[in-house]
């Protein structure tokens, strides 16, 4: 389980979900490249829960996307040198 925090809100993710909420985040961030208004709250991510969305200003959608890509590549160091560390 991977466990996220982010400004106000906290989720704990399977690997899985993780990757399908990294991608949603990165087709929303370029999505909104060409935002004016960095800090108006404007963007809204849909979560799995019902009636629960995230919502975010360009500025924090691009920072959440810095931060998941960043846990992302570690991720995937780590199963790559667990490949190796098991023969």
């Amino acid at each position: 389980m991977i466990k996220t925090g982010f400004g106000n809100f906290a989720v704990t993710l399977s690997r899985q979900d993780f990757a399908d909420f990294f991608d949603l985040i990165k087709k929303n961030t370029a999505e909104q490249l060409l935002s004016s208004d960095l800090y108006n709250k404007t963007i809204v991510i849909p979560t799995p829960c019902e009636g629960i969305k995230i919502l975010l200003s360009p500025k924090e959608l691009n920072e959440l996307f810095l931060m998941l890509d960043t846990a992302d590549t570690e991720l995937r160091s780590q199963e790559l040198i667990s490949l190796f560390g098991s023969h």
